[in-house]
């Protein structure tokens, strides 16, 4: 009965494996080329054809069994990257991003180009709704703006509800003006000037007459000169020439007098 039961687990055990082994998918393990799958080729017939939709549609089936497949991305990518085919640029810019990744060749310049136009083509056919987006976001944030500044006014006034509630009745009938008793008011100080009299007029100041002053004279003495005299006298030669044009500085003759001005 033993026997029997390990032949039974064994052969139950080789035939798991066998299944296994059978199931792998040699596309996924890198065991044979991604372009020899049977989806992968009729895709590319259809494509060829320019049966696009069956093509996209057998480019899926190609990723469905192997994912990692960057030529069906590719094939995926150009055909929706095409609007006279099938214009759906956000498939094809999703395609063609992950050619990029899962083949490493991220220097195609033609992919590369085709991913910035299906960017840029993408982006106008939708600056509508993303400025709609845009415009939605900020009215949600000035309702939010809004909101809160209604709760802080509240709050406020529930603040002063309180603090005038807390006040004794008594002082706000004290306080009331209508109760408080109301002084005369006071003669506020006149602010007119009062009129200033004007200043006498004070009799002019008779004015002397002046005295005519002598005029000044010096006795020449040997040895002198007009400058040396000049000098002396605190005035300049020139002044003492003028007061005397008829003396010779050359023949100064001692006991004459000249003028000093």
């Amino acid at each position: 009965m033993s026997h029997r039961f390990w032949n039974i687990c064994g052969g139950l055990l080789l035939s798991c494996v066998l299944w296994v082994g059978c199931d792998e998918r040699p596309w996924i393990s890198g065991k044979a080329d991604p372009k020899e799958e049977n989806n992968y080729r009729q895709a590319e017939a259809y494509q060829r054809m320019n049966q696009y939709p069956r093509a996209v549609e057998y480019y899926q089936r190609a990723l469905d069994v192997n994912p990692r497949n960057a030529d069906a991305h590719l094939g995926l990518g150009i055909i929706h990257s095409d609007s006279a085919k099938l214009p759906e640029y956000g498939f094809a810019y999703y395609h063609l991003r992950r050619y990029i990744v899962l083949s490493g060749r991220t220097n195609d310049l033609i992919v590369n180009q085709l991913i910035r136009a299906t960017g840029l083509r993408l982006a106008e056919l939708h600056a509508d709704t993303i400025g709609k987006i845009q415009t939605q976001g900020q009215l949600e944030q000035m309702r939010r703006e809004n909101d809160e500044l209604r709760k802080s006014v509240v709050s406020l006034s529930n603040q002063l509800y309180s603090a005038s509630s807390r006040v004794a009745p008594s002082a706000l009938v004290a306080s009331s003006p209508t109760n408080a008793t109301i002084a005369a008011p006071t003669r506020a100080p006149s602010t007119v000037p009062k009129a200033i009299a004007p200043p006498a007029r004070l009799a002019p100041r008779a004015v002397e007459p002046r005295k005519p002053s002598t005029p000044k004279t010096y006795t020449l003495k040997s040895g002198d000169t007009l400058a040396k005299i000049a000098k002396a006298q605190g005035i300049t030669l020139q002044q003492l020439q003028a007061a005397n044009p008829s003396v010779d500085n050359r023949k100064l003759k001692p006991g004459v007098e000249i003028r000093i001005p």
